[in-house]
């Protein structure tokens, strides 16, 4: 029989009549051997090693639960800080327990901070589960006296003597503490003492629900390890929970599940075997156990991807219980406020399962065919010339088409000046003369070639931003067009708004703000209604990621005033993708000028006409 948490809840310290229980915070092992002795106990009275100061708040959030609660407070000498309450920690079950049976619950610890906990190579949750908390405390104190002998502090006086006042009120008294003060105050206990003159008070202090993204920051326990506690808690049945060592072994493979099902990949049975060999061997060299949030998915990425480690983050912080992510009053911890053990991960999860495919629809076999050009022709010429479908004008699409291939070429000219290397002449050609190095170095009197020169880069995207309009009041029409044929590309765009000015009955001229080309043409969804954008709020911004998810190639040309931010940058790097930034002001600025005005109609078969009203190109 697989060993379950809580079987040894019995062997613990005890002096007098109080008994001592140990714990690290955020840990669920000591929760239910908390819980356990508890049930099994019935104490008079429960003391934890909890602020006074923070009494009522502790109170309300626990109260809260299994919802998870943050307490932000200020300390008297100005010091800031935050205390999770979550199920997962033994202080909090001893307070909870304490509510649900009637028990006095008593505060005795001084100081509002989470003092550090033992290392966890000393005080592994899984091995004081399974020993028993007095067979393993004397087996450290045997082995190495000296990690847990340290010099006695004011704040472990204060809880020794508070802890013998409640004493001797009551007959059976639980103490609730960590290990790193758990041996100096049994021996305090021991003895009287007078209780020390220390600032325990705090000048502010707030009860806010944690939100949920903060679960994911690793701060406390594995939320789907709690979710399992907090589910056989609240069934009221006896806790039977497997060690961690069969829940992370579950929660492996659950999360495997989960992605396959996600992302309709199928993990490889050598991405699972070399993800459980490399947990295995970075837990050894770390002089772990077993892993907490943090291993967890860094080594998931280490055995695929960033897309992986991204789901089996999600799966594995999924929990019952969360708060509401739209709570106004919620509380997000991130790395700048609170960092967990030293450890920051970044994931990125693949563009392409962030954004619907809505757009294959749009995606015709016979886009090459004589059949669709027919099709296209005869449509534009029996259509109502009445009739509301707006279209562009040909001629200024060949234009621009043109425009957006020059800046192809121009951005590869780009990528070549920058990787090509210059050599004076001695026996080689290499890749040819240069004359322009050779004219710059005259004086030398020598001939200098290229001797190295990378070829160029496919390009699937072509972006241009005249203006970013971030106010959103000059350039305030947004649409998306699909190219027409086999030759033309789809396109977003944002523009002055139609009707605005008009040339010629149904002609309307407009200004484009900005605009997004790519090829090849029918694959584009409405990129200004799709919800996989939402999370961009400029529109600038918006075509330019819309440029990379879109692109079939890894080269993405941007020519604007400014170049792109570097979160843009990076995620074309994530995406095997790359932008090149070309300066709008080093272009033609009459081409420029040309390209900015463009004209939309009022149907297509005012393609016939409108030659009449628009200068030939």
């Amino acid at each position: 029989m697989s060993h379950l948490m809580g079987q040894r809840w019995f062997d613990v310290l005890k002096s007098h009549n109080v008994t001592f229980m140990g714990c690290n915070p955020y840990s669920v092992e000591y929760a239910v051997q908390t819980r356990k002795l508890i049930l099994s106990e019935k104490p008079d009275a429960i003391c934890v090693e909890a602020p006074n100061s923070l009494r009522e708040q502790i109170m309300d959030s626990v109260r809260r639960l299994p919802f998870h609660s943050v307490i932000i407070f200020q300390t008297s000498e100005d010091e800031n800080g935050v205390w999770i309450v979550e199920g997962s920690d033994a202080t909090v079950e001893a307070v909870r327990s304490g509510l649900e049976f009637n028990i006095p619950v008593w505060f005795v610890d001084p100081t509002p901070h989470r003092l550090p906990t033992l290392s966890r190579d000393v005080s592994e949750p899984f091995l004081v589960d399974a020993m028993g908390q007095k067979t393993y405390l004397e087996k450290i104190k045997s082995m190495a006296p000296d990690v847990l002998s340290k010099p006695v502090s004011s704040r472990e006086r204060f809880i020794a003597s508070r802890l013998r006042d409640v004493s001797q009120k009551f007959d059976n008294v639980l103490f609730v503490g960590g290990f790193p003060s758990l041996m100096n105050i049994i021996d305090l206990f021991q003895e009287t003492q007078p209780l020390p003159l220390m600032k325990t008070g705090v000048r502010k202090a707030l009860s806010n629900s944690l939100h949920p993204e903060s679960l994911k920051k690793g701060f406390s326990e594995i939320p789907k390890i709690l979710q399992i506690f907090e589910e056989q808690r609240l069934s009221g049945s006896d806790i039977r929970i497997p060690d961690r060592h069969e829940l992370i072994v579950d929660l492996m493979a659950s999360s495997i599940k989960y992605f396959e099902s996600v992302s309709h990949q199928e993990v490889p049975d050598y991405v699972r075997i070399t993800w459980a060999k490399f947990l295995r061997k970075w837990l050894v060299a770390k002089k772990r156990l077993f892993p907490d949030l943090y291993h967890l998915v860094s080594s998931a990425r280490s055995a695929l991807d960033e897309d992986f480690a991204y789901h089996v983050h999600e799966y594995v912080c999924d929990y019952k219980w969360a708060n509401d992510p739209r709570d106004p009053f919620s509380t997000i911890l991130d790395e700048e406020s609170f960092m967990f053990q030293g450890h920051k991960i970044t994931l990125h999860r693949k563009l392409r399962n962030f954004f619907h495919v809505p757009y294959k629809k749009y995606r015709l076999k016979a886009v090459r065919s004589s059949k669709w050009k027919d099709h296209l022709q005869k449509t534009w010429e029996s259509a109502d010339p009445n009739e509301v479908d707006v279209c562009s004008y040909p001629p200024e699409d060949v234009e621009i088409e043109r425009w957006g291939e020059s800046l192809m070429k121009h951005a590869t000219h780009l990528i070549q000046a920058s990787y090509s290397e210059t050599e004076p002449f001695i026996s080689d050609l290499g890749s040819g003369p240069d004359v322009r190095e050779t004219l710059r170095r005259f004086y030398e009197k020598r001939i200098y070639i290229k001797s190295r020169e990378h070829g160029g880069m496919e390009f699937g995207s072509v972006v241009v931003i005249f203006d970013e309009d971030l106010d959103g009041t000059r350039y305030p029409f947004t649409m998306t067009w699909l190219g027409e044929h086999s030759q033309e590309s789809d396109m977003a765009f944002y523009s002055t708004s139609p009707g605005t000015e008009l040339v010629g009955p149904g002609i309307s001229r407009l200004e484009h703000g900005g605009f997004m080309m790519s090829y090849p043409p029918l694959r584009v969804y409405d990129i200004w209604r799709d919800p996989g954008f939402d999370f961009i709020s400029t529109k600038h911004e918006k075509l330019l990621v819309a440029g990379i998810v879109y692109s079939e190639k890894t080269g993405i040309v941007y020519a604007a005033r400014k170049t792109p931010e570097k979160r843009w940058k990076k995620l074309a790097q994530r995406m095997g993708k790359r932008i090149i930034y070309i300066p709008l002001g080093s272009l033609n600025p009459t081409h420029v000028r040309k390209m900015r005005s463009f004209h939309m109609l009022q149907n297509k078969g005012l393609r016939n006409v409108a030659h009449e009203y628009l200068k030939k190109f």
